[in-house]
């Protein structure tokens, strides 16, 4: 006969109950947020490391595209904000890190590998199946400047507002990982089947494939600190003026 379950104790109750009733921090909204990403895309394009002026300036400097970025980053921010506890929104943050890392991948990793005008097309027609070699390097290229900026926006947002820990060196940690993944399946993707490279890519990507899957998961797990709501702030009455403090108590308060 298995043994009964042990009963909670008045203890445990009262951590459950506490847990349930701990305050959540202030309320962040959609206008703070975009006016945060705002600022930062803006500091970027002023005075940031040379990539983040390129992709903060290409968008600003055509009012189409920002316009379209906004959108795109207000929708993007407003399913975080769905999340109904701040460290479940800073967790739905950083979600997005890791989405915005896979959208800018392709372009990047065009950008920054020599390839030979047939890999490029091959490339390109194995992620945009039917489209012209033409319209999927001009999507290929706004997805790209959308993400990568919205991307700048979110590290800032994960290290100052809704703070996570795995922003920053961690989240880094996830993105190399990811270009070597991703490295990886182009080449595999670009070498014809029953060469020795593909074998090489295919036993290769399941281990890269497992080892980034395990750091996500890592990273998601980390504990998120709760953040102490600020205390209201005491209520004046109109009863007898109190006597002005002398400078020593007033210290002391």
């Amino acid at each position: 006969m298995p043994a009964p379950a042990a009963k909670s104790s008045i203890a445990d109750t009262f951590t459950r109950l506490l847990r349930l009733t701990l305050p959540a921090g202030p309320e962040v909204t959609l206008g703070q947020l975009m006016e945060a990403s705002e600022e930062r895309l803006g500091a970027a394009a002023r005075s940031g490391p040379i990539h983040e002026q390129l992709i903060a300036s290409r968008l600003r400097d055509n009012p189409r595209d920002y316009r379209r970025w906004e959108l795109e980053h207000s929708r993007l921010l407003e399913r975080v904000l769905k999340a109904p506890r701040r460290a479940m929104q800073a967790t739905a943050l950083l979600s997005l890190g890791f989405s915005l890392t896979h959208r800018r991948a392709l372009f990047e990793f065009l950008r920054l590998h020599a390839l030979r005008g047939w890999q490029r097309r091959q490339l390109l027609a194995h992620f945009h199946g039917g489209h012209s070699y033409s319209q999927a390097m001009v999507a290929e290229h706004g997805v790209y400047l959308r993400s990568a900026a919205s991307l700048i926006c979110v590290e800032h947002i994960g290290a100052s507002t809704l703070v996570h820990p795995a922003f920053g060196d961690p989240l880094l940690k996830y993105q190399q990982a990811y270009v070597e993944y991703f490295r990886t399946y182009c080449h595999s993707a670009m070498t014809p089947q029953g060469a020795s490279e593909s074998d090489t890519a295919e036993t290769l990507l399941p281990v890269l494939k497992f080892d980034l899957l395990e750091l996500r998961t890592k990273l998601l797990a980390m504990p998120v600190e709760p953040v102490a709501r600020a205390p209201a702030a005491r209520a004046r009455t109109k009863s007898k003026p109190k006597p002005p403090e002398s400078p020593a108590a007033s210290a002391k308060r």
